[in-house]
């Protein structure tokens, strides 16, 4: 019995030895990542490194590296850094558009092999350059915390979809959903970084994108609502209401399989936080329910009629038809994507009418 302890003190004591040991104080920890599309056809990588000084704000620079494959773009980095650059503390990658818009495939790929780079990973795709974002004034917080929290309060509160590296690469390599990214811009007035909507791809590049006002259609065919709102304009009348606090579920059903058709039911819940007219009575709420639900229907059955036009299913509707019919070929799904009948109904329900004005 003491022999075996002692082997195993002996063989915990060697192995101890072999994990390689970094000192904070001596490496540059990147914290966000930029990639931009240079005009001879190279990729540009551009990280954001904190520096830690004591009694005193976190403070960010920039290495920028080049090289034609993403993969040797860190080792151009390297060479222009004093300490190791040490990429596992990484918590937001974007994408400039020109990149995005003719693939990201290789670049995803160079992240994911990284194993010290998490799943979480938040991604996004930028207007313009993305080195440009990197090098704005985000006070005491550097700019990957900004972003992270930017986007991240955007997908718990309002209506931008889960989305992270793990998410982008399911969504990336399955035959039955294509993914999504998140659009930030710099705006020019304030240089704040804010939410400009978000893209559509197909296997590998951006297709088209949508506007912020049709992420809320988007967000409950693709995500589940926990917090949320939308203003609501009643019919045949000026005034309109707020419906906040949404929380909402969707459910697909398969109809027939030829021809291809299903049903998607929608669910929301919220209540009136404001009102325009002077008092919400049983009929006012009622109009309320009935215009929301309308164009609730209206705007999902676009949405799918647009990526029917362009042979792309962000909302994975062939992850649904494959898990529900036995003999589905997910294989032809994308030449299928055409064909999709599709039946929209909106449930929604209003339990108060909280505080309005």
């Amino acid at each position: 019995m003491r022999i075996k302890l002692l082997l195993t003190i002996v063989v915990i004591f060697l192995l101890s030895g072999c994990v390689e040991k970094e000192v904070i104080d001596d490496v540059n920890l990147i914290v966000a990542v930029a990639y931009d599309l240079t005009e001879n056809g190279n990729i540009r990588g551009t990280a954001d490194v904190n520096t830690y000084m004591k009694d005193q704000p976190v403070r960010d620079y920039q290495i920028i590296g080049e090289s034609k494959l993403s993969r040797d773009v860190m080792s151009e980095m390297q060479k222009k850094s004093q300490d190791p650059l040490v990429i596992g503390k990484l918590q937001v990658a974007l994408f400039g558009e020109k990149l995005a818009r003719k693939g990201l495939s290789e670049i995803v790929d160079t992240l994911q092999r990284d194993a010290s780079i998490g799943e979480r990973l938040l991604l996004a795709v930028t207007r313009d350059e993305a080195m440009t974002l990197l090098e704005g004034d985000f006070a005491t917080v550097g700019a990957a915390r900004y972003m992270s929290n930017l986007i991240l309060h955007n997908i718990e509160s309002r209506d931008l979809p889960r989305t992270n590296l793990h998410l982008f690469l399911y969504q990336h390599y399955s035959q039955g959903q294509d993914p999504f990214l998140p659009i930030l811009k710099k705006n020019v007035q304030n240089g704040n970084v804010e939410i400009d909507g978000i893209v559509l791809m197909d296997d590998e590049k951006v297709v088209t994108e949508l506007p912020n006002e049709k992420l809320l259609f988007f967000k409950v065919l693709t995500d589940q609502y926990s917090k949320g709102s939308h203003t609501v304009d009643i019919p045949d009348s000026e005034d309109s209401a707020v419906v906040k606090s949404l929380s909402s579920s969707r459910k697909l059903k398969v109809i027939s399989e030829q021809p291809l058709k299903v049903k998607i039911d929608i669910k929301l819940k919220g209540y009136i936080n404001e009102y325009t007219g002077e008092k919400i009575t049983p009929k006012i709420k009622g109009e309320i329910i009935q215009a929301f639900e309308k164009e609730m229907e209206k705007e999902t059955l676009a949405l799918i009629e647009k990526f029917k036009e362009l042979k792309i299913d962000p909302i994975g509707i062939g992850d649904d038809l494959r898990s529900q019919i036995r003999t589905f070929k997910i294989e032809e799904w994308r030449e299928r994507i055409p064909e999709l009948q599709v039946d929209v109904h909106a449930d929604i329900t209003i339990s108060e009418s909280g505080v309005v004005d």
